[in-house]
């Protein structure tokens, strides 16, 4: 098959499966045009195809249901589940033409002519206004695609309509070298970026260093996004199932998607297709009523079937939930028995829990007669086969009366994540970074341990929540042995809101890490959720925070354990809010609310502009103000800084050190000697002046959130500009465009260079070849006179943000 071809067919089969939930959609509102329009538009662009590749058993069909469009768009015919069901027929039967010009064999023959036959209106239709006169094909083919139809085709897309886009098809085994290449990279960066950190402050290295992690971050994202899809691509073929199913058993079903926008491997997608078919079909087939039946129990007659997707960490969770009868677990119990799965004796002493889990088990089912649906007792055997093939797991609840939810837990096949190493037992692990909520030392005086019967409780910041030892956890240490002052404590925060904290021997940095899956029988032991690889090719394990809270019982209780606080002491534990103790550049102590701070930054002493009254610094290519010199000078290596937020917009605030969060519980007594400090209080027994977050962000005026990289444009035809201008260049913190269309910030022209189209920039900059300037040139900068040319890229930084 030649490429054109072979993109036909992939094109067309993209949008015949957009155009059939497209259709399912417009059924339950024909009122919404805008989806009539795309609709028309999806058949409209398979007819043209068809009839360019001279295929007219295709165009036939496709012409036939163009025309039953247009009529309803033109208002001449209503939608109706007929008119429907007809058009999803001629979509089926393209479907099968396409199936059998990708492998090269005949059209199927026959049943065209009924296919078409069914898009006509039945005389007695309801609704349905005068026929008009007949119209020859010719005229209506016309009508069809007349002159002002197609320039509204051609017009701005609704914003529903789907986008197909023109791709390349790769193997999946090149994409999955290609990522191990990334991965391989990011592991040398982490190594290189620990050498570094050993070696001292090197400035000289440092630029480079920062520029190639940013350059290896956007290849990484690039890379990941190749081999991921939306679930939205999953979900977009399901309201078509749902539909066809529900008509088939005389039921009514609406679908409720969400998290549509959540990403997973497209390989994966595939391998849990059939599974969501098998629970789909489950749902509608035992769990859901009929609209009578659903009446008789108070509840709507159309029936809720409710995808919901989200990302935890490394893994994917899908919730498949219906409103129907629930499983009846004596009743399923009862069938095991008597298909002689188990014994009544074995029944007997199951959990519920354990009998709801029998719906997993080969040969078991609860339809009463075998249809084409189900009653066959092969199913939910092969989801959970296939679902654990992947290194998954499903679990299912269910209330009698209320409906089932089964739970799917997908891993992504490689990835690379956010992740902070800690160290138990001489091991290092790692936790995705996305759960950590805050990390406090034991031995802090605002930090106090209690034993509630088995448990141990910490209370931080107003809240008494459960506390586990890791090495506990991974049995590596005696519960009765753990120096809990000692311990270092990470703040864990899950999906749900609930906290906990997971003492560790130390913490010993961030960084990204190459994820990789692990075989089900570890992930089965609940601690672990992939492995991954230390820059000195070391194993580590990443450690499964969910599972870990569930198997002892966390999730249950935390909510709980912050109730049991004394009323009094929450009363006034209520005061207490929270601050950043750090190290200003002269030396003193003071404190910053710590709702105010985003993160923490170190960054080299080039990175910093200060000229005259402004002051900035450059941090990963945006450009923040800098505030706190006025209480000292930088240091000359390395410097700290405080990246600070009021929710729109954010400064950066210099300091010496960094010390600790710490609880502010007493008054805040006003001082007027610094106008930049909201007033003094006792932290520690110490007097510790406050910053004023308002004041500090009300005199930066036009602080920015975020800063986009200055760009600049060299000569392109000059070899001198590009070995010796754009090291330069790009060392002054600006991107070197290549875009001819593009308006840069700077614009770099030689004066000997023979003139040339001008490019849109805001500022120009003139060299010149000679060191002193021509007559009446008094603009032109020496090519060589590297001062003055850092200097007016600087200046043309600073009105850029100005």
């Amino acid at each position: 098959m030649d490429d054109l071809l072979a993109d036909f067919v992939a094109e067309t089969r993209e949008m015949l499966e957009a155009s059939g939930g497209e259709i399912v959609a417009w059924e339950a509102d024909p009122s919404d045009r805008a989806r009539l329009d795309t609709i028309f538009r999806f058949v409209h662009t398979v007819k043209g195809n068809c009839g360019f590749f001279d295929f007219p058993h295709l165009e036939k069909l496709s012409h036939a249901a163009e025309d039953a469009l247009a009529d309803c768009r033109a208002g001449r015919r209503e939608a109706d589940s007929t008119l429907v069901s007809a058009v999803l027929a001629i979509i089926d039967r393209i479907s099968e033409m396409i199936d059998s010009i990708e492998a090269g064999e005949d059209h199927p023959e026959g049943g065209d002519d009924a296919l078409i036959a069914a898009l006509n209106p039945h005389d007695d239709t309801p609704g349905m206004p005068p026929a008009e006169p007949h119209k020859s094909p010719e005229t209506a083919q016309v009508t069809a695609t007349s002159p002002a139809e197609s320039k509204a085709d051609a017009g701005p897309k609704p914003a529903r309509a789907a986008s197909v886009q023109r791709t390349i098809r790769l193997p999946t085994e090149l994409l999955d070298e290609v990522m191990k290449g990334v991965s391989d990279m990011v592991l040398a960066r982490n190594d290189l970026a620990r050498r570094l950190r050993d070696a001292g402050d090197h400035p000289e290295i440092d630029g480079p260093f920062d520029r190639l992690s940013a350059i290896l971050a956007e290849v990484r994202s690039s890379i990941t996004r190749m081999r991921m899809q939306r679930l939205e691509h999953l979900f977009s073929s399901l309201p078509r199932l749902v539909r066809d199913l529900s008509t088939e058993l005389g039921k009514q079903v609406m679908v409720d998607f969400e998290g549509g926008e959540v990403e997973l491997d497209r390989e994966m997608i595939e391998m849990v297709r059939d599974p969501l078919t098998h629970i789909i079909r489950n749902a509608i087939d035992h769990g859901l009523e009929g609209p009578g039946e659903r009446i008789k129990s108070g509840k709507h007659e159309i029936g809720l079937l409710k995808f919901a997707a989200r990302q935890s960490g490394n893994q994917i969770t899908l919730a498949i939930s219906d409103d129907g009868r629930g499983i009846d677990a004596d009743r399923l119990a009862a069938k095991a028995v008597a298909a002689g799965i188990y014994s009544q004796a074995e029944i007997d002493e199951m959990s519920q829990r354990r009998k709801h889990h029998l719906i997993f088990e080969p040969g078991l089912s609860t339809a009463e007669k075998v249809s084409s649906v189900s009653g066959r007792g092969v199913g939910m055997d092969v989801v959970r086969a296939n679902i654990e093939h992947v290194g998954g797991s499903i679990d299912v609840t269910t209330k009698p009366g209320e409906g089932t939810s089964f739970h799917l837990k997908l891993p992504l096949t490689l990835s690379i994540i956010a992740a902070l190493t800690v160290g138990s037992g001489g091991q290092r692990y790692a936790i995705p970074r996305s759960y950590v909520e805050e990390i406090v030392f034991g031995s802090s005086d605002h930090v106090d341990f209690a034993e509630a019967g088995d448990r141990r409780l910490v209370t931080f910041r107003g809240k008494r929540v459960p506390c586990l030892a890791l090495g506990e956890i991974l049995g590596s240490e005696d519960p009765g042995s753990v120096d809990w002052a000692s311990m270092t404590l990470v703040l864990v925060r899950m999906a749900s809101n609930d906290v906990f904290a997971l003492a560790v021997d130390r913490v010993y940095d961030h960084e990204d890490v190459v994820v990789k899956p692990i075989a089900p029988a570890i992930m089965e032991t609940g601690l672990y959720a992939g492995t991954t690889l230390l820059d000195d090719g070391r194993p580590m394990m990443l450690l499964d925070l969910p599972s870990i809270a569930q198997k002892h019982r966390l999730v249950d209780e935390m909510r709980s354990m912050a109730r049991t606080l004394p009323e009094e002491e929450q009363t006034e534990q209520r005061k207490a809010r929270p601050v950043m103790l750090f190290t200003g550049l002269d030396g003193r102590r003071r404190a910053v609310r710590l709702e105010l701070v985003r993160r923490i930054d170190t960054i080299s002493r080039e990175a910093i502009d200060i000229e005259g009254s402004r002051k900035q610094a450059v941090i990963d290519g945006a450009i923040f103000s800098l505030v706190g010199l006025e209480y000292g000078e930088l240091p000359e290596g390395r410097c700290r800084l405080l990246r600070l937020s009021d929710g729109e917009h954010e400064v950066v605030y210099a300091v010496s050190e960094v010390l600790d969060a710490a609880d502010m519980d007493g008054e805040i007594v006003p001082s007027s000697a610094d106008p930049a400090v909201e007033g003094v209080t006792l932290i520690g027994g110490e007097p510790v002046p406050v910053i004023d977050g308002h004041g500090l962000f009300a005199a930066q005026g036009t602080a920015r959130k975020t800063g986009r990289t200055a760009s600049c444009r060299l000569p392109a035809s000059s070899d001198w500009a590009r070995t010796i201008l754009e090291p330069l260049v790009e060392a002054a913190g600006y991107r070197v465009s290549t875009e001819p269309e593009e308006e840069t910030d700077v614009a770099i022209e030689l004066v000997d260079d023979d003139p040339r189209p001008a490019f849109p920039a805001r500022h120009i900059i003139r060299l010149r070849p000679e060191p002193e300037p021509a007559e009446n040139d008094d603009e032109s900068i020496y090519r060589y006179d590297r001062e003055a040319l850092l200097s007016a890229l600087k200046r043309a930084r600073v009105e850029k943000t100005a």
